[in-house]
C-alpha cells in the first residue's frame, strides 16, 4: 500500500517505522517543516528508524521524508495525520493539490470536529475522499532519538475510529486494524468520536489539578503527570466525564436513533484500553496511577532558575483546550446545557494560555475561531449540526 505519513513527533515516527517494516507498503513522510526533514534524513543514514517495546524491536527505512507535499503525497492511496490538532488545516490545505480522488485521509488521533475541519480545507475535493479520524493514539509511545528511534510503553486493547462515507467503513476498520497491529472499533459518526475524545478530558483536567494553585516556586524534579493524580484531580476527571455523559443523554432522548454508545465514562475507556495494564481499577484514581502504560510520565515542564515550571504551552493545554474540551463545550451550548466543570477548566487553562474561549459564560470570546467548536464553522443551533451528521450517515 502506498502511505504517507504526514508529521514529525512521536506518532509520526512510530508509525513509519511499523508501516514501513512491512514490505508490501510504500512508506513517505512528510513533514512541514525543512529543519525537521532533513534531522529524519540523517537518522535514516544512521539505519532507520528503530521502534522498541516491551515485544523487542523493528528497524525500518521509509523511502522517502521530504518537506515537499509534491513528492511526498502523489499517489499516496493512504495519508495519515499524525499531527498536532492545530496543524490539521495547514498541513490539508498544503496536501490538497496533490490528493487523488478516492484517498483514504484519516487523523491520528482526531480530536474534536476533524470532519468539519477537513470539509473546510479541501473544499471541493472532500466529496472525492474518504475520511477517518481515530479517537486516541493506539499507542503511549515517545521519541528517544529524532529521526532514529522512538519507544512504544503500551498499546491500546482497542481504539475507536469513525469513517465517511459510511458505505467505506468495515473496509477502513479492516485496513487500518491490520496495518497497526491493534483492534479497531467503529464508533458510528464523527458527532460521537469528538464527544468520547478522552485526551480533551484527561490532559486539561490533570494540568488543572496539578497547577491550579501553582505558587510559582520551581518544582526540584518535574512532577509525574498520570501518577500524580490525587483525590482532587480524580474528582475534577469525574466531573468533566459526567458532564459530557449529560449532554450524551440530553442528544440520545432529543434525537432518537442518534447513536452515541462509544461515548462512554472515563473509568469506562480506561478499563476498555488499558484491561491488561492496569493493577488496580477500584477507582478513577487507582486506574490512572496504577497503569503501567502511564508509568514514569512526567507533566510537561520547562527548566527554569532553581528546576522546573509548568509549561502551560504544552499540547495538553494548548491542542487539548481549543481542538477539544472548547468542542465539547460548543455542542453543550447548541444544546442549552449548563457545564461548570467544564467552564473551570477552560477559564483556568484561557488564563494560562492567554486565550478568551468562554466570555460571560458563552463560547463567544475573542479567540473562538482558533478553536475547533463548531460555532467556528456557523453551526447556530443543534438542530444544524444534527442535520449534518444524518444527511452523510
Amino acid at each position: 500500500m502506498r502511505i504517507t505519513i504526514c508529521g514529525g513527533g512521536n506518532a509520526a515516527h512510530t508509525l513509519a517505522g511499523l508501516l514501513a517494516a512491512d514490505p508490501a507498503n510504500q512508506v513517505r513522510v512528510y513533514t512541514a517543516f525543512e529543519e525537521e526533514a532533513i534531522r529524519w534524513q540523517r537518522g535514516m543514514a544512521e539505519g532507520g528508524i528503530v521502534v522498541t517495546s516491551r515485544h523487542g524491536q523493528i528497524i525500518s527505512r521509509p523511502e522517502l521524508i521530504s518537506s515537499d507535499p509534491g513528492q511526498a503525497i502523489p499517489q499516496a492511496e493512504l495519508v495519515l495525520l499524525a499531527t498536532p490538532a492545530f496543524a490539521h488545516q495547514p498541513v490539508l490545505e498544503k496536501i490538497a493539490p496533490h490528493l487523488g480522488k478516492g484517498s483514504l485521509i484519516g487523523a491520528m488521533p482526531a480530536r474534536s470536529c476533524f470532519d468539519l475541519c477537513a470539509r473546510q480545507a479541501l473544499g471541493e475535493k472532500f466529496s472525492q475522499m474518504t475520511i477517518f479520524g481515530m479517537q486516541t493514539l493506539p499507542w503511549a509511545c515517545r521519541i528517544v532519538q529524532y529521526g532514529r528511534e522512538v519507544t512504544v510503553l503500551g498499546t491500546k486493547a482497542s481504539v475507536a475510529l469513525s469513517v465517511l462515507p459510511a458505505r467505506r467503513q468495515a473496509e477502513v476498520v479492516e485496513t487500518i486494524a491490520r496495518l497497526i497491529g491493534a483492534p479497531v472499533s467503529l464508533t458510528p459518526n464523527f458527532l460521537s468520536l469528538t464527544l468520547a475524545g478522552t485526551g480533551q478530558l484527561i490532559h486539561p483536567g490533570v494540568m488543572y489539578g496539578l497547577f491550579h494553585t501553582w505558587d510559582g516556586r520551581p518544582f526540584k524534579s518535574p512532577p509525574l503527570f498520570y501518577q500524580g493524580i490525587d483525590n482532587a484531580t480524580a474528582k475534577i476527571l469525574q466531573g468533566l466525564s459526567d458532564e459530557v455523559q449529560r449532554i450524551r443523554t440530553h442528544l440520545e432522548e432529543r434525537f432518537p436513533g442518534l447513536d452515541l454508545s462509544d461515548v462512554q465514562p472515563l473509568i469506562r475507556w480506561l478499563w476498555l484500553s488499558y484491561r491488561d495494564d492496569i493493577a488496580d481499577c477500584s477507582s478513577l484514581q487507582s486506574s490512572f496511577v496504577s497503569n503501567r502504560s502511564y508509568a514514569g510520565l512526567y507533566a510537561p515542564v520547562q527548566p527554569v532558575d532553581g528546576g522546573f515550571a509548568p509549561d502551560f504551552n504544552a499540547r495538553y493545554l494548548s491542542e487539548d483546550v481549543p481542538f477539544g474540551l472548547a468542542a465539547t463545550r460548543g455542542v453543550a451550548e447548541l444544546c442549552g446545557l449548563e457545564t461548570p466543570v467544564i467552564d473551570q477548566v477552560i477559564l483556568w487553562a484561557q488564563e494560562k494560555l492567554g486565550k478568551e474561549y468562554l466570555r460571560r459564560g458563552r463560547l463567544d470570546g475573542r479567540d473562538v475561531l482558533e478553536t475547533r467548536a463548531p460555532q467556528r464553522y456557523g453551526f447556530t443551533t443543534i438542530q444544524s449540526l444534527i442535520d449534518l451528521y444524518q444527511s452523510v450517515s
